[in-house]
């Protein structure tokens, strides 16, 4: 059975919305003990539940005040050292991607010895295909050409 591709967008049907809430939410919580158990790690997960009107705290809230007390006695670097907005992560992705194009570059031309590719070999000139307006004497007009210039009615 195959996955259909879901629309990240807001669902305008409230029912649908709260069924979907409540069963991702017990995904998110399955992931976060799957990854606490499997990892041994501190997994302190908070989500404000606004059905109930209340906040969630997994695995309970004396683990999720300890792990924000220990995130609030950190120093200030160590806290915000891995930290970034939206936009600096969509600089770094950008700059790695870019990194990772001029790797694939530098392959390709190291393959083709320098010969085969055509990128930067000279290309020739063509010369205008209306040969209407080649043989125009005088100023030539700056105005486009119009549709009907290009392609002329076909009569039979």
């Amino acid at each position: 059975m195959t996955r259909n591709k879901v629309n990240y967008a807001l669902i305008e049907d409230d029912t649908k919305r709260k069924f979907s809430y409540t069963k991702r939410l017990k995904g998110l919580l399955k992931k976060s003990d799957e990854l606490k158990t499997l990892c041994d790690v501190e997994v302190s997960t908070v989500i404000y539940d606004p059905y109930r009107n209340e906040l969630y705290a997994f695995p309970n809230n004396n683990v999720v005040r300890n792990t924000f007390i220990k995130i609030k006695e950190l120093p200030t670097l160590d806290r915000s050292k891995k930290m970034m907005t939206r936009e600096e992560f969509t600089m770094r992705r950008i700059k790695k991607l870019e990194e990772k194009l001029q790797k694939v570059h530098e392959l390709m031309i190291k393959a083709d010895d320098g010969e085969g590719s055509t990128s930067n070999a000279p290309q020739p000139i063509v010369e205008s295909m209306l040969s209407s307006r080649d043989n125009f004497e005088g100023p030539m007009d700056p105005s486009p050409l119009l549709f009907s210039e290009m392609f002329p009615p076909m009569v039979p």
